[in-house]
């Protein structure tokens, strides 16, 4: 997969058939480049309302894919409908107009009619004007851009925000909506005395994405010093409890820290309210992410910096909803500063219900012993170390779709933290189910801080379980059996 770029629509690699006779071409085929420029600027059937624009979403399909059954627009043709009668400004007459002008500057805004490749080496990382991400969007949303060129499950484009199914969570998709048609009026208004999105260079305020992984040197160093000398209470465990999971800007890692994303190995967006797609489906200019980054390895992570959130969203899953549009920061002021900052973490968590394990054990996040040590570890360090953060916002990661056990996964993110030298690691529990466990959960600490145990001695200790798990069980024991194991501080290394 080495130096795979997404190609994109202005490019002349792009060909496709002229089934509508846009061009009055000979040819068999044509730049698809063409074909788009001729649709999104027909005089004869210009978009001027929902019909129109949903008519030429359809050309757009048929042209690119040669199909436009995989998409009914419904969902999208009723949001549309909505937001322009209860909007006292117009879509189409003042924010349609700089879209179209703005999705035709590719080829200047991206002359090589290709982008960046994050799969070369380690450490790649890419920055855009935020005019440029812009672009990518409105490409996204009229779902203009040609397929992936790896093998994934991730959307190049919004489609799946856009048809009425029974695996759309429309209170998720209504909000992600939302979060989008704000993002495109910003890019048109700006606030009275400053510049507007469009005109801010990357020097003023980049969109960056990084892929980070580790080498062969950091997981030696890890083994050898650093797992054996760090102690846990390095690194301070702060327990959040809401009374419903949400986005708020003090929940995102704002101003200095970071968020953890609890991403798909196929990272992105989608329609059912993941805690993934959540985050994202808030923060438009995050969506080219997934034009980016391969399937993630296990010890890849992606951080994504300077993606503004347009909304929160209240809720999880089915019962996710809208909650505030935020104001449009301005120019210089705090606001501002901590969204140019902002980093998300994206980070898959291994899916561990698919992994065989030892003994038909209860817990497969322990086996085998290297693929907690090396990999989910790992995983949770390469991410916490790709930056000075003052505090991490996570959850329970990978504790829901990927089958993780939440004692054993906040144990390993901790660890990493305190081996990458995070003061805080923030964890945020919405149930009352969750906040039973953060109550354990901080007994527990406060027992291995007082008796000053080290990275090493964890990770020891985990391993250790698998020998006793069926008497003490998948739950709380797991906390007990580790805070009252005597640490055997001279015992033989194990490699972690």
């Amino acid at each position: 997969m080495m130096g795979h770029h997404f190609i994109l629509p202005s490019s002349a690699k792009v060909r496709r058939q002229d089934r509508f006779d846009l061009v009055r071409s000979d040819e068999y085929d044509v730049p698809f480049w063409d074909l788009l420029t001729a649709i999104l600027r027909n005089e004869s059937a210009p978009i001027t309302d929902v019909a129109s624009l949903i008519e030429a979403l359809e050309t757009i399909a048929v042209t690119l894919r040669g199909t436009a059954s995989d998409v009914d627009f419904g969902l999208l043709r009723n949001f549309i409908s909505r937001r322009v009668t209860e909007d006292s400004a117009s879509f189409f007459d003042e924010t349609w107009p700089v879209l179209l002008r703005l999705a035709l500057e590719m080829p200047v805004l991206f002359p090589e009619g290709k982008l960046p490749s994050l799969t070369s080496p380690a450490g790649a990382a890419v920055a855009f004007s935020r005019k440029q991400v812009a672009c990518l969007v409105v490409h996204q949303f009229l779902c203009s851009l040609p397929p992936h060129p790896w093998s994934t499950e991730s959307f190049v484009d919004l489609r799946p925000w856009y048809s009425m199914s029974s695996t759309v969570h429309q209170g998720a998709v209504e909000a992600y909506l939302t979060a989008l048609f704000t993002y495109f009026e910003r890019i048109h208004e700006s606030v009275y005395g400053q510049k507007s999105i469009l005109d801010l260079g990357t020097d003023e305020w980049a969109i960056t994405f990084a892929m980070q992984s580790m080498t062969e040197q950091d997981v030696e160093r890890l083994q050898s010093n650093q797992a054996t000398r760090v102690v846990l209470s390095k690194t301070r465990v702060e327990i959040v409890n809401l009374a419903e999971s949400q986005t708020a800007p003090n929940l995102l890692g704002l101003p200095d820290g970071a968020c953890v994303i609890s991403a798909n190995k196929c990272i992105g967006y989608g329609p059912s309210g993941t805690q993934e797609e959540l985050n994202v489906g808030i923060s438009p200019e995050a969506y080219p992410a997934v034009l980016l980054a391969p399937p993630l390895s296990d010890q890849q992570v992606l951080i994504c910096r300077g993606a503004e959130a347009m909304i929160s969203i209240v809720g999880y899953g089915r019962d996710a909803k809208l909650g505030e549009v935020f104001r449009q920061p301005r120019s210089g002021a705090c606001e501002q500063l901590s969204w140019r900052s902002r980093t998300m973490l994206f980070m898959d968590a291994l899916e561990l219900d698919v992994l065989p394990v030892e003994g038909n054990s209860l817990i497969p996040d322990i086996y085998p012993y290297s693929r907690m040590s090396r990999d989910m570890i790992l995983k949770a360090y390469s991410g916490f170390r790709s930056g000075e953060y003052s505090h991490i916002i996570t959850g329970l990661w990978g504790c829901r779709t990927f089958g993780g056990n939440r004692y054993i996964k906040c144990i390993l993110q901790w660890c990493a933290a305190a081996l990458a030298g995070v003061p805080t690691l923030r964890l945020i529990l919405s149930t009352t189910e969750q906040h039973q466990f953060g109550e354990e959960f901080a007994q527990f600490i406060d027992k291995t801080r007082q008796d000053g145990m080290t990275v090493k001695q964890m990770v020891d200790a985990l391993a250790d379980l698998k020998d006793k798990i069926h008497d003490i069980g998948p739950s709380s024991g797991i906390f007990a059996f580790i805070a009252n194991k005597k640490i055997k501080t001279a015992s033989k290394y194990q490699q972690y």
